[in-house]
Formats: structure tokens, C-alpha cells, sequence
């Protein structure tokens, strides 16, 4: 398989994306998250301008991981609270436990709209005033983040569909006419 030139640009931000979160560990800087959030907004566009990878979806995923966390650690050092790494640390959990490739667009919606909220917050923890009042909201948006990772251990935890009541789903639906065959039965039609 030849290498496609929007690839390997695509692969190259992401991988600077990575190396960005890496470095933000060891010294603490909103350059160093402009730069990650920059490369997060342009490689996706120009991946699609190209032969799709295999990997590039995951490779995107753990480098905006990476770069959340190393977010999360600099904001610690700069005096933000070692709360702040809750959330990007339980976020490791939680793929370690279920596929982020089978959640739900319900689920991948409250997944990025929670990882954008953390991500301002870090933001704002690292910047000078008055970005810095984003880290007032620190404790809420991180315990936002938390309950929608702990959503994302189950399948459907998000609300997807129409929604079941109480006895539905605890019991399962009511065997009647037009249900499902129970274990080789006929459905009664007699209701």
C-alpha cells in the first residue's frame, strides 16, 4: 500500500499533537495547548482529503487523550488541584473497558461535548486572566466529565432510543401478540 501524502501529513499533526500533551507534562504552557487544539481542528480535514488508515480514527482519539492529559497534569502544577486529573486518568478506565468504536452517536456526542468542557477548564487553569475564571468551574464540568464516563461503561447508558418503563426494564417486554418466539413457543395470540 503506497503512503498518501494527506496521510502522512494528517499522521505527522497528529503525532506533533501527541508530542504536545507529552510535553506539557514536563513545562506547563498555553502555547503547547494552542498548538494541540490547532493540530486537533486541521489533521482530521486533511486525513479525509486522502485514503483512509485503519488507525487514524484511534491515533486521533489517543493523541487528544494524551494532550488532555498532559493538560490536566500542567494545570496541577500550576496550582489548579490534582482533582483536574481525575477525569482524563478515568477516561483510560473506561477504554480499557469498552471500545470507544461501538458508542452510540448519542454517546460520542456527550463524550466530545464533556471533553471540550474539560478542556476549556484546562485551559483556563493554565491561562493568564481573565481566561483563568474559566477554572472557577473547575469541580462541576469535572464531575460532568466523570458521570459521562461512568455512562460510557455500559452500552445504551446514554439514552439512544425510546425509553422503556420501569417494569419493561427490569422484565423485558410483555410476551403478546407479535412478540418474539420464547425458547422454541409460539407467541400467544389469544391477548
Amino acid at each position: 500500500m503506497a503512503l498518501n501524502a494527506y496521510r502522512v501529513v494528517a499522521d505527522a499533526l497528529t503525532g506533533l499533537r501527541l508530542v504536545a500533551g507529552v510535553a506539557l507534562a514536563v513545562r506547563p504552557s498555553v502555547g503547547l495547548v494552542v498548538v494541540g487544539i490547532a493540530t486537533d481542528w486541521i489533521d482530521g480535514t486533511i486525513a479525509r482529503l486522502g485514503d483512509a488508515a485503519p488507525y487514524g480514527g484511534r491515533f486521533d482519539l489517543e493523541a487528544d487523550s494524551v494532550l488532555t492529559l498532559g493538560a490536566a497534569i500542567a494545570a496541577t502544577r500550576r496550582g489548579g488541584g490534582r482533582s483536574l486529573l481525575i477525569a482524563p486518568l478515568l477516561r483510560y478506565a473506561v477504554v480499557a473497558a469498552r471500545d470507544p468504536r461501538t458508542y452510540t452517536p448519542r454517546e460520542r456526542f456527550f463524550d466530545r461535548v464533556s471533553g471540550i468542557a474539560q478542556m476549556a477548564v484546562l485551559v483556563g487553569a493554565l491561562a493568564p486572566w481573565p481566561l483563568r475564571l474559566l477554572s472557577l468551574t473547575a469541580l462541576p464540568v469535572t464531575a460532568a466529565r466523570c458521570a459521562t464516563l461512568a455512562a460510557l461503561l455500559t452500552t445504551g447508558a446514554v439514552q439512544s432510543g425510546p425509553r422503556k418503563r420501569p417494569a419493561e426494564a427490569r422484565f423485558g417486554p410483555d410476551p403478546g401478540i407479535g412478540a418474539p418466539e420464547v425458547m422454541g413457543a409460539p407467541a400467544r395470540e389469544d391477548r
